[in-house]
């Protein structure tokens, strides 16, 4: 899990902000040389508040073929989307492994979303900020072998400074500082030093096995 860099990423959310509202785009790909599958989507609004307000989203998928289980080892042989053998050493925490059979596709989920919002916080989420919760699941026994883990996190950013002629701007964290150059620069005429940049980040990884056939 990323936590506070997945929240950090805010740095380019919010410098790409608008000051009329976006509708949001989907960017799709579709399977690359590695065999992965990229959904990148966004959006940004202005709440009636006059609140700037946005979304990151992405979802990274992964496919491969089970050639091989030896349930003594642990040990998975698969096929990925682009031809390669690779071995895959399986945690003792994944149950139910003699139920994985050959020609089964094995399906790896990564969604990353950051949610921001440039207001002061709520008491509840100052005393919430800085800290990650973290959720994990697995399969019952007799299922498919499957699971989950998940994160979630609220961190309070403050605007530091902007520097309009370069197009920078710089946040301020429980971490440290972060700068990067803003995609769209009139934007920058939106924010001002001192705002205050509420966060909300979250991280999902997920396998499951799909039966062949």
């Amino acid at each position: 899990m990323k936590k506070y860099l997945s929240a950090l990423s805010l740095a380019l959310a919010v410098s790409a902000c608008s000051v009329t509202p976006y509708t949001g785009e989907t960017i799709t790909e579709t399977t690359t040389p590695s065999g992965l599958n990229v959904i990148q989507s966004s959006a940004r609004k202005v709440l009636p508040s006059g609140v700037l307000a946005g979304e990151e989203t992405e979802l990274a998928q992964m496919t491969a073929i089970v050639e091989e289980v030896n349930t003594k080892t642990r040990v998975a042989k698969l096929r990925t989307q682009d031809g390669r053998l690779v071995s895959l050493k399986v945690s003792p925490e994944v149950k139910n492994l003699a139920q994985v059979k050959k020609g089964d596709t094995l399906v790896l989920d990564y969604v990353e979303a950051v949610e921001f919002e440039v207001r002061k916080p709520t008491p509840e989420e100052e005393a919430l900020a800085g800290v990650g919760i973290d959720v994990a699941a697995a399969a019952e026994k007799g299922e498919k072998p499957a699971a989950a883990l998940a994160s979630e996190r609220i961190d309070i950013l403050v605007v530091e400074s902007i520097d309009k002629k370069k197009e920078l701007i710089t946040l301020r964290g429980p971490q440290g500082f972060v700068t990067v150059k803003s995609k769209y620069p009139k934007n920058l005429k939106v924010i001002k030093t001192g705002d205050t940049v509420v966060v909300k980040s979250s991280e999902l990884f997920a396998a499951r096995i799909q039966p062949v056939g």
